[in-house]
């Protein structure tokens, strides 16, 4: 059925929930792909990075563009993004995990606030309203970002290392 604005879309909504994707999945994915996104942007920078690190040549900021032109001459543009497919496969897990972690911590600071505030307002029956309150729900302090961070982080790590640098046990 159409109308002046186009054909109608049917609804979807009664079999939406059928298919939702868990909150930590979906940032676990959108972690991943973030940090492969950025790692992919800089991985012409890390490649010439890395040449200097294996060479004696001494690093010099205004050379950049005279190394990344010489390998694009050298051996093509593709060149620049030389072993990013295997920094990819390390990034996505690592970057997943950070942001779901961090994601869930937070949540976890939240609700924890919203809590303490609601207490306070059973014990403090003259707050009328919590709406101005539920703002300062909505952001984490400098200390709770801190922790919530370093937690992530140390997750991350946790799980990338067991997982990619697992040592082969000896017969």
């Amino acid at each position: 059925m159409t109308d002046i604005n186009g054909p109608s879309i049917p609804s979807v909504t009664k079999n939406a929930e059928t298919f939702k994707i868990p909150r930590e999945i979906r940032n676990l994915i959108a972690g991943g792909m973030a940090g492969m996104l950025a790692k992919t942007f800089v991985a012409p920078i890390d490649r010439i990075k890395i040449m200097y690190q294996i060479t004696a040549t001494q690093f010099h900021l205004r050379d950049i563009p005279r190394v990344a032109s010489g390998i694009v001459k050298a051996e093509g543009i593709t060149a620049l993004w030389k072993g990013n497919v295997a920094t990819l496969i390390r990034v996505f897990p690592y970057s997943g995990v950070q942001f779901m972690v961090y994601d869930r911590c937070k949540h976890h600071f939240l609700m924890k606030r919203l809590h303490d505030e609601k207490d306070l307002g059973s014990v403090h029956s003259s707050r009328s309203s919590h709406s101005g309150d539920t703002m300062k729900t909505q952001h984490l302090t400098p200390g709770e970002s801190l922790l919530a961070g370093s937690c992530a982080g140390a997750v991350s790590v946790l799980v990338t290392c067991e997982y990619i640098h697992r040592p082969e046990t000896a017969m």
